[in-house]
């Protein structure tokens, strides 16, 4: 039987019950106009149901996994316990909805009974194969820690989202990551020193790079959820240590886990922070000899056909990764062709893009759906405009 049928019955059988035991005198009481609470929801079906890509391109959906044009659906012809399919070979998306307010709406990866609801306006990455999200409308306001087992729910709709893309789709994946073999939980907030890293869903290695006479650096890791537990290279942190803890460092590259598991310990994701702290062996600037520029092959940024690329302590090309840069002291400006200028730029730490070859990016780059600048320097704008664009704190195009 139809949810709401259930509901207006059984209020009719309650206002029948009161009607008949009443004195007419009072049955005013009865007509006089009801409000709902801020927390009701009177919405209880979405009006449309629409996916798209990281790029804002839309998704068709189908109600067959054979995906035959004559089962083409239209985003507003979705159905209460509807099944729905849809392929893209972008590694995220995002649902766009019609109809109740979306503090009233949550969506799960997958239909284990730990599994916890997101928010209908995040960013959802897919794995390998096909990924299954149910989208369901409450009553009333969900719990921002609901579950799947959880809360009393008006409609559902199940979407079946086959990603036909692979790894090196994402600009920031790289091999060493396997974020797909984790659990559908994540860090909110990454940041070492107050200075935030970006964070992917498709990513869980990170770079980070300070001067040799830095010793030690704090390290926070703020999770979705404050009841998940959170271990900072075997340290647990939590809500009253602000996420953080204090880490030392030794010359080189220095590795920390950062591990997240829920209440129940059924779900867990490991990051891994690389923090490189300069050699006291090897200069971190760069010298200028006739006119030629000499680097170090290792924790330095070195000159290959013409593009600037970061080597780490290995020597080995940082790629497909952003990168800080917080080394301080003297160190080369970088000129729009790549090439080193007779000007010296001092270096607070900044924010680096490389890309697949572990050149330097310049200029316009869409990192996860999202828009950033690179300077002529190949650090990342923030706080500022370009052009008519405005960026935000965290260097991301404000729309």
């Amino acid at each position: 039987m139809n949810k709401n049928l259930k509901r207006i019955m059984a209020l009719v059988l309650v206002l029948g019950t009161v009607s008949a035991v009443a004195p007419a005198t009072n049955f005013n009481i009865l007509t006089t106009k009801a409000y709902a609470s801020d927390d009701e929801n009177d919405e209880t079906t979405l009006k449309s149901l629409e996916l798209k890509t990281s790029s804002n391109s839309t998704i068709r959906l189908y109600d067959d996994s054979d995906y035959d044009s004559d089962n083409k659906i239209d985003d507003d012809e979705v159905k209460d316990d509807g099944k729905y399919y849809a392929k893209t070979s972008s590694s995220k998306i995002s649902i766009d909805i019609d109809g109740p307010s979306t503090k009233y709406v949550k969506v799960f990866k997958g239909t284990s009974s730990s599994t916890k609801g997101r928010s209908i306006t995040e960013d959802i990455s897919l794995s390998s194969g096909t990924n299954t999200f149910i989208v369901r409308v409450y009553y009333n306001k969900p719990d921002s820690n609901v579950r799947y087992d959880d809360g009393d729910v008006a409609s559902e709709y199940t979407l079946k989202v086959k990603y036909t893309g692979s790894d090196s789709d994402s600009s920031t994946s790289t091999s060493t990551d396997k974020a797909d073999s984790y659990d559908d939980i994540y860090l909110r907030k990454l940041s070492v020193e107050s200075e935030s890293i970006p964070l992917s869903d498709s990513k869980i290695v990170y770079a980070y790079n300070v001067a040799s006479n830095i010793d030690e650096v704090t390290v926070k890791a703020e999770p979705d959820y404050d009841y998940y537990t959170v271990k900072i290279g075997g340290k647990e942190v939590d809500e009253d240590d602000k996420w953080k803890t204090t880490v030392s460092l030794k010359t080189g590259l220095n590795e920390f886990k950062i591990k997240i598991e829920d209440d129940d310990k059924n779900d867990e994701r490991v990051y891994t922070l690389n923090i490189t702290r300069g050699n006291t062996g090897t200069s971190n600037e760069a010298s200028v000899t006739a006119g030629t520029t000499t680097t170090s092959k290792v924790s330095q940024w070195v000159q290959v056909n013409g593009r600037w690329q970061y080597n780490d302590d290995l020597g080995i090309a940082v790629k497909n990764s952003w990168f800080f840069d917080r080394t301080m002291g003297k160190r080369y400006f970088l000129q729009a062709d790549g090439s080193m200028a007779t000007g010296w730029l001092f270096n607070n730490g900044k924010w680096y893009y490389l890309g697949t070859n572990g050149a330097m990016n310049t200029g316009w780059i869409i990192d996860q759906g999202k828009y950033y600048y690179l300077n002529d320097d190949g650090s990342m704008a923030a706080n500022t405009k370009i052009g008519l664009y405005k960026l935000g704190s965290d260097g991301a195009w404000i729309r």
